[in-house]
């Protein structure tokens, strides 16, 4: 009898599956991007959608296609109900991938717009957080970019560059959760019109949680990138010596702030990096090195690197984006100190040295 029942349960559980899942699926509708700008010269928020939904679904896992939709709202959670009016179907924001948002929209305290994102049922709280410097209605109205979906093409970028430590992760729960005293300094990774498509374009530099409208290019980027995180693994920095090209594979990266005072006041801040690398030479100039040649070379790639680092601190100080967090570092180990420190007034005058160390572990023709 026991066995009869595990029989029938079986059998109803496979006439189940498929028509009932099937119908919803159908019916959702599953946001991948989520473009904000201002509507004309209003507060009025344009919202641009990025719809992904499955066709064929009874064929298995079903084919992806997107559908580009925009609305208005005075917030966000505004303009998602004025579409769910509009559009028939169940619009899922709980696997949006990525938020881009206008340059315009980016100087007007972007944070306070999306905090409401944390408030839907299921919030996008994991999606990247990036800037687009053009239409961005006329980026994601788009039909595909290098054959792939609008969607699949922009986060692909961002993955890609992220996995090989090149730009900063930007996730939009680490501004939303991350507290408002420390985290309004920061930079987004920027998105500008390429050819017929669109491409990453380094940082956007941002201030008390506004957009300064200045920017770290691609290799400032990488570089801040390296020291903010201090993990750089497999990261590929690339430069000449007497004319000829050579790259370093980083292996290991360790940083270090040192917070130096005199008199109860904030003296210098020195941020040491000690990077292990692999050296790579440019294939014609293959040649056996001896101890000496390598430690020359990793005292011109130790200076390269900190004179590189140095106008990258140079850049942030100037928009007076504290991107590595220098202040909460100060609070942390001197409170005192900080307490009595202005340091939205001090920090873009602040003396900031890095010194960065190279330790080459073999080269790619070493025996």
């Amino acid at each position: 009898m026991k066995r009869t029942r595990t029989v029938v349960a079986l059998v109803l559980c496979l006439f189940m599956t498929g028509c009932w899942d099937q119908l919803q699926l159908k019916k959702l509708l599953f946001v991948d991007i989520i473009g904000i700008d201002y509507e004309g010269n209003s507060k009025q928020l344009k919202v641009d959608y990025v719809i992904s939904s499955l066709r064929e679904a009874s064929q298995g896992g079903g084919r992806q296609t997107s559908l580009h939709m925009k609305t208005t709202g005075t917030n966000l959670y505004d303009a998602v109900s004025n579409t769910n009016k509009e559009m028939p179907g169940i619009l899922s924001v709980l696997e949006t991938r990525l938020y881009l948002i206008s340059s315009r929209f980016a100087k007007d305290e972007p944070l306070r717009h999306l905090d409401i994102a944390s408030q839907f049922a299921s919030n996008p709280l994991y999606a990247y957080l990036a800037v687009y410097d053009g239409d961005l209605s006329e980026l994601l109205s788009k039909k595909s970019m290098n054959d792939q979906t609008v969607s699949n093409f922009l986060i692909g970028l961002l993955d890609d560059e992220i996995r090989r430590g090149e730009i900063p992760s930007n996730k939009l729960l680490h501004y939303i959760l991350g507290g408002n005293q420390f985290m309004n300094d920061f930079a987004l990774n920027r998105f500008e019109p390429y050819r017929d498509e669109a491409r990453l374009a380094g940082t956007a530099l941002f201030s008390d949680g506004r957009y300064t409208g200045k920017n770290l290019n691609n290799e400032e980027t990488q570089l801040a990138t390296l020291i903010e995180s201090s993990s750089g693994k497999n990261q590929l920095l690339s430069s000449q010596r007497d004319g000829k090209q050579y790259s370093v594979l980083i292996q290991s990266a360790k940083r270090r702030f040192h917070v130096l005072t005199n008199a109860d006041k904030l003296h210098e801040i020195e941020i040491s990096m000690q990077l292990q690398v692999k050296l790579v030479e440019d294939g014609s100039e293959f040649k056996r090195h001896t101890d000496k040649m390598l430690k020359d070379m990793e005292t011109f790639i130790a200076a390269d690197l900190t004179t590189r680092t140095t106008k990258v601190m140079a850049a942030l100080q100037q928009a007076n984006c504290d991107f590595l967090q220098l202040g909460h570092e100060v609070a942390v180990f001197h409170p005192n100190l900080y307490k009595n420190l202005n340091w939205r007034e001090q920090y873009p005058t602040l003396r900031i040295k890095p010194k960065v160390t190279v330790k080459i572990l073999n080269t790619a023709i070493l025996e």
